[in-house]
C-alpha cells in the first residue's frame, strides 16, 4: 500500500502523541504539522517534519490527502470544515464537535466535497473492545438482559490548574471529557441507546461542574445499563484503572465492565465469561462455569492510523464515521443534560 500524505493541525496534550504515533505508522506519511505556539516547532523538529504556524498555510502548500485535527473541541467544526472544502479526508479528535449543531455542519460539508471523516474514538481499535462485541453480537451471553459500569478514579489537584483549569468548569467534567468513551464502547458493542437518566453532584470539588454523576440507560434492544462515574475518589475501577492502556497511570488489571445475558456474563477486561456449563443444573443453586479468552494486546492508536490511512483511499468505511460521532456525542449531552434538569431524556 502507498504511504499516504497527512498533516495534524494542533500539536498539545493529544496532537503530540498522535505526530510521534504517527510517525511509527507504515502506511501513514506524516510530512507537516501546524500549531499556532511556535515553540511546538521543537516537535516537528524532533520529528523531521515541516511546521507551520498556520494550519491554512500547509494545507494550501503540502500535497495532503488527509489531516489529523487535534485542535480544541470548539474549533473542531470551523477548522473541519475548512480542511473538508480543500478535499481533505478528516481524522477528527473525539468529540466530533461541542455541539450536534456544529457536528452536522461538519458531516455536511464532508458529504459536499466527498471527504471522508474517522471519529478518534480509539478504543474501538482496541484488541478487548474488539473481542467483547464480538461475544455480546455472536450471542455467546445469549439475549443481552444488561451492562454495568463503574468509572471511579482520583484526578489530583494539579490536574485541574494551568492549562487545564477550564475543566473546573461546565463542559470539563468527567461526563464530556472522559465517559463519552465509556457511552462510544456501549454502543459499539451493545447497540443504540433510546432513552438516559442522569443524577450529579459537585458536592466533593465544589466546582461549577460535576465530579460524580449516576446514569441509567435504556437501549434499543430492551437491554438496561447503569453507570457510576466519579473523578474524585481513590478507586482503579475504571477503564484507565483495569486495562492499562494508558502507561501513564496506574492500573491493576482489575474489572470495570460486566455484561449480562441470559446465557452467561462476561467480566470486562479480564475476559472471563461466566455459565452454567451442565443444562440441567442452571440456577442460583449450582455454580458456574468460568471461561477465559486468550488475548493479544496491540497498540489501539496504531491500528486507528494505518485504518485512517485506508479510509482516505476508499480501501474501507470508517469504523467511527461522522454520523456514528455524533450519535455518541448525542447521547453524552443528553446525559449531561438530565443530570442538569433532573429528567429522563428520550433519543
Amino acid at each position: 500500500m502507498e504511504k499516504i500524505r497527512l498533516g495534524l493541525i494542533g500539536l498539545g496534550l493529544m496532537g503530540t502523541p498522535h505526530a510521534r504515533i504517527l510517525k511509527k505508522v507504515e502506511e501513514c506519511d506524516l510530512v507537516a504539522a501546524s500549531d499556532v505556539d511556535e515553540k511546538q516547532k521543537a516537535v516537528t523538529e524532533e520529528l523531521g517534519i515541516k511546521f507551520y504556524k498556520n494550519y491554512e498555510e500547509m494545507i494550501g502548500t503540502e500535497n495532503l490527502r488527509g489531516v489529523i485535527l487535534a485542535v480544541p473541541n470548539h474549533l473542531h467544526a470551523p477548522i473541519g470544515i475548512a480542511c473538508a472544502q480543500k478535499g481533505l479526508h478528516l481524522f477528527v479528535e473525539k468529540p466530533i464537535a461541542q455541539s450536534v449543531s456544529e457536528a452536522d455542519r461538519l458531516i455536511e460539508a464532508a458529504e459536499q466535497n466527498k471527504v471522508r471523516i474517522l471519529v478518534g474514538h480509539q478504543r474501538r481499535f482496541s484488541s478487548l473492545v474488539e473481542k467483547a462485541r464480538e461475544i455480546v453480537t455472536g450471542g455467546e451471553l445469549g439475549r443481552l438482559v444488561g451492562v454495568t459500569i463503574t468509572w471511579a478514579l482520583l484526578k489530583p489537584g494539579p490536574y485541574f490548574e494551568g492549562l487545564l483549569s477550564w475543566r473546573k468548569e461546565k463542559g470539563g467534567g468527567p461526563i464530556l471529557i472522559n465517559l463519552i468513551h465509556e457511552i462510544d464502547n456501549l454502543r459499539y458493542i451493545c447497540g443504540e441507546i433510546e432513552e438516559v437518566f442522569a443524577l450529579v453532584s459537585n458536592k466533593v470539588r465544589n466546582f461549577p461542574v460535576e465530579d460524580t454523576a449516576s446514569i441509567t440507560l435504556r437501549f434499543r434492544n430492551g437491554a438496561l445499563g447503569t453507570i457510576f462515574l466519579s473523578d474524585c475518589t481513590p478507586s482503579l475501577t475504571s477503564w484507565e484503572g483495569t486495562t492499562g492502556e494508558n502507561p501513564l497511570l496506574y492500573h491493576d488489571f482489575g474489572n470495570c465492565y460486566q455484561f449480562f445475558g441470559t446465557d452467561g456474563s462476561l467480566l470486562f477486561p479480564q475476559m472471563k465469561r461466566r455459565y452454567y456449563s451442565d443444562p440441567e443444573k442452571v440456577g442460583w443453586n449450582y455454580p458456574v462455569t468460568e471461561q477465559g479468552y486468550k488475548m493479544v494486546r496491540e497498540d489501539p492508536y496504531i491500528k486507528e492510523f494505518s485504518h485512517f490511512c485506508r479510509v482516505v483511499i476508499g480501501e474501507e468505511a470508517p469504523r467511527t464515521s461522522g454520523e456514528d460521532g455524533r450519535r455518541t456525542l448525542e447521547v453524552t449531552l443528553a446525559i449531561q443534560r438530565s443530570g442538569e434538569t433532573g429528567q429522563p431524556i428520550r433519543l
